[in-house]
């Protein structure tokens, strides 16, 4: 009887699950009344001023206003809910707050095609991309069939052309202020996205290149695993030093935040010359690994090659925790213990409230708890806003580890959020010499903290919304650009092709040359 309860109970579960996602998807093609899309409109705005602090940093107040009412306006027929969204995400865009972002809808897979799907690589695995000037071409494509040429222009995927998805999509994409660093880099590296949103997972797909004055099409296929062998094989014994091996290996992709999907760590420490004096530290994100361990153990390597020459390379670390960052800083700089500035909120409650939003009721008693404390530690600044004076971080570190020597910092549009702060924070000490591009976020600062997620009551569309506005230890003059690097350099098409890291070879050369740019550069400073 117990079993075939159960077995009712899974039945009536995997009903609802499919019957759940067929609705969810059928949303997607219905059309919502204009008089609920204004709804929505209303919603987005009344979130927006309820937590989202200096909402009015790079635009006027009446500016957002009028917007608001204009886009009211315009909506005088039913839309789908991703129709809805090209036409309200240029009020979000206008803002020019990155973190604060609406979402289109994505179908959803139920659990057999979940299934079926997960193991299989999409029909665009074997290439890669790059755009340059509005178009976008082949960097590598490693098929066995037919492979293309590298440098090819991509025209056409299936019937929808690149030029389609640029014009539609790319202004989407945006970072903090006015700069525009971080668009071109997302946009380069997640293009694709916007086929899969208006075309769904194909098994097939048609790309269509321009090779020389030659238009070639290619079709492509998603791959599947072989059907497993269902003969029982006997399992070979691992051995004792095999079995350690396996338990360092686990134990380091722990520490250092590995990642399955992209075979790389978060945090990895290299040496890219026969002199062990000059390290890469590549730092992808701030969000994995067992960040006081690992760091002390980077920086113990650091020490004991004794490293003269460190490059930091934060090229796409898109951010993560603050105080991953902040512990990272403090190996950098003799005084770590000020890693952010000012902490502003939109009101008294805004960051407590945002912390229901962010975790289940189970957990809303201990929840009442940090919303008082965070009530109870904000109060008005000299400017009349509302600042949060909570830390963020606490980091303790070795002081013999502290690296004092060289060091070069890689940036690039994708550099954004706490790597921004952090770049912020070593350009304003004049610690490090920057190399690439401007990063995507603001030198200033940015709209992050709790990030809190509200669904828009009729077309479902989500956004998120920034709650604290988050400054480095010093603000420069100019608003609304990133971390300039001292050395400006971006890579070309022929340097992806050929897998040239122009930037860490051009730093890699003036190590050679006597760090003669660095010590210009600080020459001139002091």
């Amino acid at each position: 009887m117990k079993l075939k309860s159960t077995l009712i109970y899974l039945s009536l579960l995997f009903m609802c699950s499919c019957t759940s996602v067929e609705k969810y998807n059928a949303h997607i093609e219905k059309e919502i009344p204009a008089n609920k899309l204004k709804k929505d409109v209303d919603f987005v705005y009344k979130k927006l001023k309820r937590y989202h602090p200096k909402l009015d940093l790079y635009i006027s107040q009446d500016s957002i206003d009028f917007k608001f009412d204009s886009l009211k306006k315009t909506i005088k027929k039913p839309l789908k809910p991703n129709n809805f969204f090209v036409k309200i995400f240029p009020i979000f865009k206008s803002l020019q707050h990155g973190h604060t972002y609406v979402y289109p809808l994505y179908k959803r897979l139920d659990k057999k095609q979940t299934k079926e799907y997960k193991e299989s690589k999409s029909a665009f695995n074997d290439y890669s991309f790059f755009w340059k000037n509005d178009s976008v071409f082949l960097v590598n494509d490693i098929s066995k069939i037919n492979p293309i040429n590298s440098g090819s222009a991509l025209l056409y995927i299936d019937s929808v052309s690149t030029k389609y998805l640029h014009d539609k999509y790319k202004k989407s994409i945006y970072g903090d202020g006015k700069n525009t660093t971080f668009s071109d880099n997302v946009f380069n590296r997640t293009f694709l996205n916007y086929f899969t949103l208006e075309n769904g997972i194909k098994d097939s797909i048609e790309l269509t290149f321009l090779m020389g004055n030659t238009p070639i099409r290619k079709k492509t296929f998603r791959t599947y695993p072989k059907p497993k062998n269902e003969k029982v094989t006997e399992t070979p014994k691992i051995t004792k030093q095999e079995k350690e091996i396996e338990r360092k290996v686990m134990i380091k992709q722990k520490k250092y935040g590995y990642s399955k999907s992209s075979k790389t760590y978060s945090k990895d420490l290299s040496f890219p010359t026969n002199d062990s004096t000059v390290a890469v530290l590549k730092v992808t994100d701030f969000r994995k690994g067992k960040i006081r361990e690992l760091y002390k153990e980077v920086f113990t390597d650091v020490k004991n090659h004794k490293v003269q020459n460190l490059v930091l390379d934060l090229r796409n670390n898109g951010g993560g925790y603050i105080k991953d960052a902040h512990y990272l800083y403090a190996y950098l700089v003799d005084e770590s213990k000020p890693f952010l500035g000012e902490k502003i909120v939109a009101n008294k409650t805004a960051f407590g409230k945002s912390l229901y939003n962010l975790f289940p009721i189970y957990s809303y008693p201990l929840l009442w708890l940090g919303s008082g404390y965070s009530y109870f530690s904000t109060t008005k600044n000299i400017d009349n806003e509302y600042e949060l004076n909570m830390p963020f971080s606490f980091v303790k570190v070795d002081n013999d580890l502290v690296y004092k020597h060289n060091l070069y910092v890689i940036i690039n549009g994708g550099s954004y959020s706490a790597s921004s702060l952090i770049s912020a924070n070593l350009q304003a000490k004049k610690r490090a010499y920057f190399v690439g591009e401007e990063t995507g976020g603001d030198f200033n600062g940015t709209v992050a903290g709790l990030m809190p997620k509200f669904t828009l009551p009729h077309s479902k569309l989500k956004m998120s919304v920034g709650t604290v506005y988050l400054s480095p230890i010093e603000k420069c003059d100019e608003i609304g650009h990133g971390v300039y690097p001292d050395k400006e350099i971006k890579p070309t098409l022929e340097n992806k092709i050929k897998r040239f890291d122009v930037e860490l070879n051009w730093i890699l050369n003036d190590i050679k040359n006597g760090n003669k740019s660095l010590n210009q550069r600080f020459l001139f400073v002091e």
